[in-house]
């Protein structure tokens, strides 16, 4: 089969990102361009349309736009993905031989930033659920206590990264946190990539949003919790506490030079689709059906877990013995594709198209599976053996650009990593360059191993002595 052939092809139900459910919930002006003759939108950089940084052109009224919308200073588009301007905004928060202060569970993009511009991260522990294998939101008296241990004049942070909410939804209260950070007069980077929606919500009882919170910096994925076209996101620049200059050099050395046209349209009519009453109601109403669905599914007994996101319908499969891994399996054979497979769980991602026929087809599935699958009382999934506090042993750009050999994990005890072990989704690293590899990291990534495939029998670069 094609890549081309596989794109066509039919699911019972696409649970998955983007968010727009193969686009049933796409705004109504990107499909009338999609219903055009092809490639009619495939044009070049034209001065009427301008990029995400001229000062002139369509891109630019469109940001000024939202800005004056939501009382930001600045925003700008991006079609390499959150990532890309999550990247951006580390490289405006911090020089090369800087610190930045971030939780475990970062995005792997993070990660990668952190060694192009040779950034110190020093991550600090979450508190972890063992009966979900998640990590819980952070509270201000657990980040007081980071604060507290980490000094941040001692170790010269220029910055703070918080992650919210996280891949299942669950989300912290920012605005204490983010005063405590200004505080200290270090500026926060939130990655909202999974709360874009949020913004438009708060009248709902959900989150309050980061850009609400008066974070500096705030991602936005558009496909992941918006209805946009893969690859658009938009970054968020308030405060401040970092240089505007650096923010727009920062972008403009990461994102390519020739944005998609399509896809930057898809970044304006994402954000004005929303901002429209009755598009707003629609996507009211999507969420208040998947609060109905998740009610009428625990009437039902089924193991759910919940968070503070009502479109992540997580499962708790280790409740009746099946791991996530071969949950997802089973429901992928059947047509009904998840999101994200873990250990204990398998999350749903319900996305902006109706439902309403979920339950049925769900239930239906679900008996089946009990029926068919080996039910095991012993599913553990340990604790990710992190310190409070911790940082890589050697510069982490170094060792991402040192000479490495490439060995079996099980032969790596005392070694320095040269390499970055994550699976994806949810892309957050189990090891990173330049940390040391003890036997409670192996025994960690031993133990996922046994349920998730593409660890098995994991090869790692270690540096070369």
């Amino acid at each position: 089969m094609s890549i081309s052939s596989f794109l066509t092809k039919k699911f019972l139900k696409s649970l998955f990102f983007p968010a727009h459910n193969r686009g049933q919930a796409l705004p109504e002006e990107i499909i009338k361009i999609l219903n055009m003759r092809p490639g009619i939108w495939d044009i070049p950089e034209l001065p009427e349309i301008g990029s995400p940084l001229s000062k002139d052109g369509l891109i630019a009224d469109a940001q000024r736009s939202l800005c004056s919308k939501f009382d930001t200073r600045k925003c700008y588009f991006g079609v390499n993905g959150a990532s890309g301007l999550i990247q951006s905004g580390i490289l405006a928060m911090a020089n090369p031989g800087e610190s930045i202060l971030m939780p475990r569970n970062v995005h792997i993009c993070v990660i990668k930033a952190c060694a192009l511009q040779n950034i110190k991260p020093i991550f600090f522990d979450i508190e972890f659920s063992k009966d979900t294998g998640h990590y819980k939101p952070i509270t201000k008296k657990w980040f007081e206590n980071i604060i507290n241990t980490v000094d941040p004049r001692k170790n010269k942070i220029s910055g703070v990264i918080l992650v919210n909410p996280y891949y299942q939804g669950y989300a912290s209260d920012l605005e204490p946190l983010i005063e405590i950070c200004h505080d200290h007069n270090l500026p926060v980077l939130v990655d909202e990539a999974h709360g874009s929606y949020f913004l438009f919500c708060e009248n709902i009882n959900l989150p309050k949003s980061a850009l609400k919170s008066k974070a500096d910096l705030v991602v936005h994925s558009l496909h992941k919790s918006l209805n946009g076209l893969t690859q658009t996101a938009i970054i968020w620049y308030n405060g401040d506490l970092i240089e505007e200059d650096k923010l727009i050099k920062s972008i403009d050395l990461l994102q390519t030079t020739s944005p998609n046209s399509l896809l930057l349209s898809s970044c304006e009519e994402s954000l004005k689709d929303w901002l429209n009453d009755d598009s707003l109601s629609r996507f009211q109403m999507r969420i208040f059906e998947a609060k109905t669905i998740f009610q009428k599914l625990i009437q039902k007994k089924i193991p759910l877990i919940e968070t503070q996101d009502p479109l992540k319908l997580v499962i708790n499969t280790s409740a009746v013995g099946i791991d996530g891994f071969s949950a997802d399996q089973f429901f992928y054979k059947n047509g009904l594709i998840a999101e994200l497979p873990e250990i204990m769980t398998l999350t749903f991602s319900l996305g902006f198209a109706s439902q309403n026929d979920f339950i049925f087809i769900f239930q239906k599935l679900w008996d089946k599976l009990l029926l068919k699958s080996k039910q095991s009382n012993n599913l553990i999934v340990m604790k990710p053996p992190c310190k409070l506090i911790d940082s890589p042993e050697i510069p982490i750009g170094i060792a991402w650009r040192s000479k490495t050999i490439s060995i079996p994990l099980c032969e790596s005890l005392g070694k320095i990593s040269g390499d970055i072990i994550c699976p994806y989704p949810p892309g957050i690293p189990l090891i990173i360059p330049g940390e040391r590899i003890d036997k409670d990291r192996i025994k960690w990534i031993e133990n996922l191993s046994l349920y998730n495939k593409s660890l098995l029998n994991s090869y790692i670069k270690v540096l070369h002595n």
